[in-house]
């Protein structure tokens, strides 16, 4: 090791015990749900270990990797409220957090590993390799053998041959051929892998860039990673991962594999069972706090504590490694739902308007003072009034726009099974005639009428019509909303304001 890598690597280890974990996403996709979650359990295990949390991206695959993948991981991330204390953007000792930046540095352990008769040059073309699979596959070996060990002791003459050729190789590391490689998993306990399945895998490939596995020693070593909390998909890149450490004599971190997320029917997690990545989740109204604790309870154990509605704060409080399931988790898109409805119940007034202002730009809403309500001055003072009496009805932005539209607008939806029930009759309309001609009486120019005077109006109409309360309430709420349910009515009333709800029912009775 360099003498420059060599005390950046110091300075790092003299931290002592430490906590330090990472998430390292490669830029080839979007961030999906089981990402989310990996970077969430080694952000709680970091935050609760007064820990440090690094970003690395790991962009190896230079043919896949994308720009775009690369912003909307780090999005993702900032949506999620995981903040990281070191990478992209934010720098760190042992930087640059982004592999393709790194490639000197591999080289410098490639050629340790060349020096010490640990890593060797390989020739073999792709169709060689396919060649010689299928001659073993022939002969009775497994269907997929690994590498045969061709170059292993290739002659240094048929090396030169082979290179003036214009052939450029890839660089494998001398595996061992017996016994096992094995490891205490945080999760799943003792792993243990049969040496002669491990064959000399890649390093570094043709082009230049390292293979995931070969970067991910190095940058974990590096990066002083003391906890390695990784899907279990990576389960069986760990023994070679092992055997890097071993050859380049490194300290080895722990691991711990996570089991995958499944789909409602038990298969792996993937878009036909619906949303999986972030950004999905988020167009469809899920909160990031709603997101961050349900994903957390998948593959996680809270114990008895009862309530699973949590907090961030809550979460690093309640977070245990030894806690985490080794069993796959199944995705309940109706659970999430449910916390993500009691999360909109608690936050504050503010937070409830701040969350429901987007939902009004996106339609082109706002109050406007002739409407002669209280607020209606001011769009946002006038939305609290709306979402005050809304209470806990306002529980999901995907159905926020069919509670509030009439508030803000005369174009909204219309429930026409209940039309049809409570309204086109001869006796709704004389029924709504008859609280239309209540409430013109009632009018006063830039006078609101308040909820206790329009319920006095429904209250007095329905007395003199010999009829109950309710039988005009009813009638009433569909003119007024279009639906059978809302708001306490008087308070729907008020919030309309008199001259709408004249104009309404009067043209309800026309239909």
């Amino acid at each position: 090791m360099g003498r420059a890598l060599s005390e950046r690597r110091d300075r790092i280890m003299s931290q002592g015990n430490r906590i330090r974990v990472r998430f390292a996403p490669s830029p080839t996709g979007y961030l999906h749900v089981g990402g989310a979650r990996t970077a969430l359990f080694n952000w709680l295990y970091a935050r609760q270990q007064g820990g440090i949390f690094v970003l690395r991206i790991e962009d190896s695959d230079v043919q896949r990797s994308t720009r775009e993948s690369y912003e909307a991981i780090l999005s993702g991330l900032e949506w999620l409220g995981l903040d990281w204390d070191e990478g992209p953007g934010i720098g760190g000792e042992q930087g640059p957090y982004v592999q393709s930046e790194r490639l000197d540095i591999y080289r410098e352990f490639l050629t340790k590993l060349t020096e010490m008769g640990m890593a060797y040059p390989c020739y073999c073309s792709d169709e060689d390799l396919q060649t010689r699979k299928k001659a073993a596959v022939a002969g009775g070996q497994p269907d997929e053998p690994g590498y045969d060990g061709y170059c292993r002791a290739l002659q240094e003459n048929k090396r030169q041959r082979l290179a003036a050729e214009g052939r450029s190789p890839c660089w494998r590391l001398r595996t061992l051929d017996e016994g096992s490689t094995f490891w205490y998993d945080i999760v799943g306990g003792k792993r243990e892998f049969q040496n002669a399945g491990i064959t000399d895998r890649v390093l570094v490939k043709a082009n230049g860039f390292p293979t995931y596995n070969f970067a991910a020693v190095i940058d974990d070593f590096l990066m002083g990673i003391s906890h390695v909390l990784r899907g279990d998909d990576h389960v069986s890149n760990t023994p070679f991962q092992l055997m890097i450490y071993d050859a380049l004599e490194f300290p080895q971190p722990k691991f711990g594999h996570m089991p995958m997320i499944l789909g409602p029917d038990r298969k792996r997690l993937s878009k036909r069972h619906g949303a999986t990545r972030v950004e999905q989740f988020r167009e469809q109204g899920i909160l990031p706090e709603a997101l961050v604790n349900y994903i957390a309870l998948l593959g996680w154990s809270i114990g008895a504590s009862g309530d699973e509605v949590l907090t961030r704060d809550q979460l690093v409080k309640k977070f245990s490694l030894k806690k985490i399931n080794s069993a796959p988790a199944a995705f309940d898109y109706d659970k999430l739902n449910h916390i993500n409805s009691e999360h909109i119940k608690r936050l504050s007034p503010q937070q409830r308007v701040a969350l429901a202002l987007p939902v009004l730009q996106q339609h082109g809403w706002r109050a406007d003072p002739a409407w002669q309500v209280k607020g209606a001055e001011d769009t946002a003072v006038y939305l609290d009034h709306v979402l005050t009496i809304l209470g806990n009805r306002f529980s999901s932005l995907t159905t926020l726009p069919e509670q509030i539209g009439f508030f803000f607008s005369e174009d909204f939806p219309r429930d026409e099974a209940a039309v049809a029930e409570y309204l086109d009759n001869d006796t709704a309309r004389r029924c709504l005639t008859a609280l239309a001609d209540g409430v013109a009486a009632r009018i006063e120019p830039a006078v609101p009428i308040s909820a206790s005077r329009f319920e006095e109006i429904v209250r007095e109409t329905a007395a003199k019509l010999e009829l109950k309360a309710g039988q005009l309430i009813h009638p009433s709420r569909v003119a007024l909303t279009g639906q059978t349910r809302s708001a306490g009515i008087f308070e729907v009333m008020e919030l309309i304001g008199g001259p709408r709800v004249l104009e309404r029912l009067r043209r309800a009775t026309s239909g």
